[in-house]
Formats: C-alpha cells, structure tokens, sequence
C-alpha cells in the first residue's frame, strides 16, 4: 500500500507537467472520440467494433502521453504523470461514455492503464539512459 501511496503523491513533481498530462489527456479523449463520432456518421453501415476501437484508442493515447511527459520531465516521477494523466482522461471517457454502462468502465480503465503503462516504459528508457552515462 505504501508504494501506492508514494505513486500517487505529487510532491516533488514538476507541477506544470502534471498540468500538462492531464490537459494532454482530456485533448486526446475528446478528439479521439470527436473522430471516432465522425467516423460512425459517415460510415455507420461498415462500423464495427467501437467498444475496442474506444479501448483501443484511449489505451494507446495515454501511453504516449505518459511515455513523452516522463520523457521530458526526467526527474524519476513519470508514473504518477502517466497515473494522473490517466485519471484525467478518465474523467472524460466515462463522462462520455456513461450511458453505456460496462464499456464505460472499461473506457475509464483503459487511460489509467494507458499512463501507468506509459510511465513505467518511460521511466524503464531514463534509467537506461542514465546508466550509460
């Protein structure tokens, strides 16, 4: 429990990254869904499987805005960008997604997990990094 803890304190974080995770993430989930609407209004006799496309999407957009944030933050806390990027990115996608009951949760999970990924791969790269210097 305490390392949870430890992820998700903000001390010692560079708060203007942590800003920008977030806002990062609420960008990617509204346009990705804004595209994803687009799509089905434009070509809803060919659509199929939306609940992994919205999985999917959300998953990988989290990843690599956590992975980039932990990149040039470099100061050891890109988890916790990735996890509050995440729950920022949640925020959104279950609000959008909220009628849909389960796909709503999984929506919601997938950014948590999307930045926690992205964190971790991140933070994995900087030590390499810093072990060859």
């Amino acid at each position: 429990m305490n390392k949870w803890k430890r992820l998700l304190d903000v001390r010692g974080t560079k708060y203007a990254y942590l800003g920008l995770a977030m806002i990062a993430n609420l960008v990617w989930v509204l346009l990705f869904f804004s595209g994803v609407d687009w799509f089905i209004l434009n070509y809803a006799d060919i659509t199929q499987g939306l609940d992994t496309t919205l999985m999917l999407g959300v998953f990988l957009g989290a990843l690599t805005i956590a992975f980039f944030i932990t990149q040039i933050a470099n100061d050891g806390r890109g988890v916790t960008y990735g996890l509050y990027g995440g729950f920022a990115g949640m925020l959104i996608a279950v609000l959008a997604t909220y009628a849909s009951g389960l796909l709503a949760a999984l929506v919601g999970l997938m950014a948590i997990l999307g930045g926690f990924n992205g964190g971790t791969l991140g933070e994995g790269l900087r030590r390499v990094r810093q072990q060859k210097k």
